[in-house]
């Protein structure tokens, strides 16, 4: 019986928690501004009917080897038309594919074109690295459109699903704007690149850093609550005399826990014009004090050679009203 009780309240811990999250972020970010400009990027996300497929397709008569479920975002921009096509950009791709206990991050960018004379086709092409394979070529194909557009369902593959191959089908829409959260970085916020133990060579100085980005909400999991992070536009300030760094980017974070609060920040961040390069919390400690996010990120753990990002941040109406509180 003791057992049985100390695991129902193991499990009314977590449930409290959740609930907690849900309505600290309701009650701290109100309402997010709408996705009305028609030449402003629209944050995309996955719906249910999304999918990973890998393996082989007819006429092949291997068997077919793994389909997952995807979740993520990715952001939508106008690009013009050429009179019976619109052309669309699309950056930021971030999604997860769920194969068994194991995560893959997919990242990427391409473009999306819908239109036709007669009858509405659509085509999206995509470069995608998927896990720790390089990036790779995916296309739709001119395809039948949708007729629910700006909802978009189409399926885009390597070798047009043709023996061994990598499929994605991509079932997305908008994201409503009250499921879009405004966020900014708070002064304690930094930025340092140099040696951390147990390396010996010099550490560079803490550098503040600025700006701004956006939670989008993925879901709530048994354990966790899930958001994309999209449209990170970040400014490391330099020492007086010297250039700032831009850092933009796109990630996932999430928060929860079964007995602690736990969280875990995963961005893929371009410093400057540097390659773009993963930077991760780790699941560590933390997050109970959601929707305000304190965690540090790195390219290495924190050794040797690294870069680190103190990232300290509120719902962008809260951290406006923390800035110009006054001190004591």
């Amino acid at each position: 019986m003791g057992c049985i009780s100390q695991l129902s309240h193991h499990r009314a811990i977590r449930l409290f928690m959740m609930v907690l999250i849900s309505a600290g972020f309701a009650l701290a970010i109100g309402e997010a501004s709408a996705q009305t400009d028609a030449t402003s990027p629209t944050i995309y996300r996955l719906n249910a009917g999304s999918g990973f497929q890998q393996g082989c397709f007819p006429p092949c008569l291997c068997p077919l080897l793994q389909g997952a479920n995807v979740r993520g975002t990715f952001t939508f921009t106008p690009k013009g038309s050429d009179g019976l096509f619109n052309r669309y950009t699309v950056d930021d791709v971030t999604w997860i594919v769920s194969v068994g206990d194991r995560e893959l991050l997919v990242t990427g960018s391409g473009t999306y074109t819908i239109g036709g004379e007669f009858a509405v086709q659509q085509q999206l092409v995509l470069d995608l690295k998927v896990g720790d394979d390089p990036v790779q070529h995916f296309d739709s194909g001119l395809a039948p459109g949708s007729a629910q557009f700006p909802d978009i369902n189409v399926t885009i593959s390597i070798h047009g699903q043709v023996c061994f191959d990598t499929v994605f089908l991509v079932d997305a829409s908008p994201v409503p704007s009250d499921q879009i959260h405004p966020y900014a970085l708070l002064p304690e916020s930094t930025f340092q690149r140099g040696c951390f133990p147990p390396c010996l060579c010099a550490l560079g100085t803490e550098q503040p850093i600025s700006g701004t980005f956006t939670l989008v909400n993925l879901g709530q999991g048994p354990l966790f609550v899930e958001f994309a992070v999209v449209n990170i536009d970040w400014l490391v300030i330099g020492p007086p005399g010297s250039l700032d760094t831009p850092v933009h980017g796109a990630g996932m974070y999430r928060v929860g826990g079964e007995f602690a609060a736990q969280q875990q920040l995963s961005l893929d961040l371009q410093v400057d014009d540097e390659n773009p390069a993963h930077f991760d919390s780790g699941l560590v400690v933390g997050g109970g004090q959601f929707p305000r996010i304190d965690s540090e990120i790195s390219m290495h753990g924190l050794v040797c050679f690294d870069t680190a990002i103190d990232v300290q941040a509120l719902p962008a109406a809260e951290s406006t009203s923390a800035a110009i509180q006054p001190t004591n």
